[in-house]
């Protein structure tokens, strides 16, 4: 008998390798052609990228040569660097997407060079004449008028054509990669089949052969009394030691004939105590114990059933019940298996609970796996964010991003996430509608047994009501009702601002304190009402005179004061103020009638005339009382004590 058994495991073992070797070398054909169409499918996704960026230098491009025509000249540093870098990018990676320079040396697919050059399509002739139109421009000499025709040219471009063949370049490469996509499944489906088919022939060809030999070879056993009784003393013995709680009943009269060690453990009885007693008083009422009958009844058997029973000092508690139909010992028995769940029972009700807690509170909650991939997601998630679930498992929370915050900010979120485990912070997002919101954000790594990182857990609260409120104070705090423009509180504060910078950097600038002539006789003869629209465009007059780097504030009444920037001497404050002069001579229409006004204009210089911020205010308004002492409609300078007009 044993030398059989030796042959058969050898023809077994021998049969097994040979279909694991079979299974084998199909793995590894469908890695490599898994290899292969992902580094296909790598390569294209980059070329959709470099396609995506060139539409951007396309566009930046563009805004530099119209920002070169703003300016009204070709010297302008920061827009000609910003011209050349974009040309220099755009020709490089158009050489990257055909694949003649880069990592990707292969051409472009077939669809997607119809688009260099192709019927209807003619992106390579396209680009390099926009290049060509760049370089032209950047060649001019002296100013560049709007109608010049390579500015034309490249802006014609970047508004349509060029654009549209990027697109299309974008779309087909895209469309490439879906079909290596299509062909990685079909190869996955491939080795799928071969690998069932694989497993059918050895099941029914090598392993059947030898099951049957090895039943009949059971059975021959089997058919001892003696092989017979040593199993029912093993099966004694297996019962004995299972984990699990096994009892044997009569099904004659229902009474407990065996049971083992853990079953009366469950129920905190004595052995002894619990063999011969009925079955039925174990039950923890009799509307149990006649569903499981009924079960029995109906189905023969018994399959993780959760029943209730009591122990012996009659506490309830939670079982997995199976029960199948048997011969035991010369009798029909039911023989049972119980499994105590109390506590996995205890456990769902917790989890329950937290579920329902998640779905009712209103912060939303994130749950991501190891890869930061969701994988769930509540409801006040979803009223956030107006996406819903299935939008948003198995995908990377950074679609969410407004924009707002620049690398480094998600950079160093993520060193203290990973370094600490948990991160909090004010966070600005995107909802699904492209707006903006405001959200105060909890981030905590949760780890396994081993230490590493299984999940992520984040929970927001919409906190954009409240910056909403803070912007509301903030503005109503720091500036004019009623021109808009910063009142005193601001002002000063950049006035000092300006102090502080320009004594770091040793640079000048000026302080121009601006009342109006006649303001009173308006408010006089038209009424309060004309007064303020007076004012009102008396501040947008202003704004026209001045550059975006300068400051303009109302400081109270028909007082205004500038704070001019990066000035070289008193020429530049000075043709500001007769612009200003200018501006303010002319009338002002109002829906009252017609008001005329002129301007006093005191200036004093930083540091010329004093070097904190109270000094060069109390020096400009009394440069400017003299200016209306001298009559009016005119502007000074500050010469310390005394004043004269330029």
């Amino acid at each position: 008998m044993a030398e059989l058994e030796e042959r058969l495991t050898r023809e077994l073992t021998v049969r097994y390798i040979a279909v694991l070797a079979v299974l084998a070398v199909l793995a590894l054909a469908s890695f490599i052609g898994l290899a292969n169409l992902i580094s296909d499918a790598t390569g294209s996704a980059e070329r959709v990228n470099l396609a995506g960026r060139q539409r951007m230098l396309v566009e930046r491009a563009a805004f530099a040569a119209n920002h070169l025509v703003a300016v009204g000249r070709t010297d302008t540093v920061e827009s000609r660097d910003l011209l050349v870098e974009s040309l220099n990018l755009l020709e490089m990676r158009h050489q990257q997407i055909l694949g003649k320079i880069g990592a990707a040396t292969e051409p472009p697919p077939p669809l997607v060079l119809e688009v260099f050059d192709g019927d209807g399509w003619h992106l390579d002739r396209d680009m390099a004449a926009f290049i060509a139109h760049g370089r032209a421009l950047l060649g001019r000499q002296g100013p560049i008028g709007g109608d010049d025709l390579d500015l034309t040219a490249l802006s014609t471009a970047a508004a349509g054509a060029l654009l549209s063949s990027l697109d299309e370049v974008t779309s087909r490469f895209q469309q490439d990669g879906e079909r290596r996509m299509n062909e990685l499944f079909a190869l996955q489906g491939a080795t799928l089949i071969a690998a069932l088919v694989v497993l059918l022939v050895s099941a029914t060809g090598v392993f059947r052969p030898m099951v049957e030999r090895l039943r009949a070879d059971i059975r021959d056993r089997l058919q001892t009394e003696a092989e017979l009784r040593e199993g029912e003393d093993r099966l004694r013995r297996l019962l004995e030691e299972s984990p699990m709680g096994v009892s044997v009943s009569r099904r004659s009269d229902g009474q407990i004939v065996f049971a083992n060690s853990r079953f009366t453990d469950i129920l905190g009885m004595d052995r002894n105590e619990f063999i011969g007693s009925s079955a039925r008083d174990h039950y923890v009422d009799d509307n149990q114990r006649r569903a499981v009958l009924a079960a029995l009844r109906r189905d023969g058997r018994i399959d993780d059933a959760e029943v209730e029973f009591r122990r012996k000092n009659g506490a309830p508690f939670w079982s997995l019940l199976t029960i199948r139909s048997t011969d035991f010992e010369g009798a029909s028995v039911n023989l049972a298996w119980i499994y105590d769940i109390t506590e996995r029972k205890a456990a769902q009700q917790q989890l329950l609970l937290a579920a329902k807690v998640l779905d009712t509170i209103n912060e939303g909650v994130v749950i991501t796996d190891a890869n930061n991939k969701i994988v769930f997601v509540n409801p006040a998630f979803s009223l956030i964010t107006e996406y819903s679930r299935d939008e948003v498992i198995g995908v990377n929370p950074s679609f969410l991003r407004s924009g707002r915050h620049d690398a480094e900010f998600y950079a160093e979120m993520w060193s203290v996430l990973l370094r600490w485990g948990r991160w909090s912070g004010e966070v600005w997002n995107r909802r699904k509608s492209g707006e903006f919101f405001a959200e105060w954000l909890s981030i905590t790594a949760m780890r396994d047994g081993a230490g590493n990182v299984s999940q992520y857990v984040a929970v927001f609260s919409d906190i954009t009501h409240r910056k909403e409120d803070e912007e509301r104070v903030w503005r109503q705090a720091n500036y004019d009702a009623l021109t808009g423009l910063p009142n005193r509180a601001l002002f000063l504060d950049r006035l000092n601002q300006a102090v502080r910078q320009s004594r770091r950097e040793n640079k000048a600038f000026a302080l121009m304190f601006l009342d109006l002539d006649g303001f009173k006789a308006v408010n006089d003869t038209l009424g309060h009402a004309a007064g303020d629209v007076l004012l009102q465009q008396t501040a947008h007059r202003l704004s026209e005179c001045m550059r975006s780097s300068d400051t303009l504030a109302r400081l109270a009444g028909d007082e205004f004061v500038i704070i001019l920037q990066g000035i070289r001497d008193r020429s530049d404050p000075s043709i500001v103020a007769q612009k200003i002069l200018e501006t303010m001579a002319q009338p002002f229409n109002l829906e009252e009638g017609r008001a005329e006004v002129r301007a006093s204009i005191g200036i004093s210089m930083f540091p010329e005339n004093g070097d904190d911020a109270a000094a060069l205010l109390k020096l400009a308004d009394e440069a400017m009382y003299d200016v209306k002492r001298r009559g009016k409609n005119s502007y000074l300078f500050t010469e310390g004590p005394s004043s004269r007009n330029l």
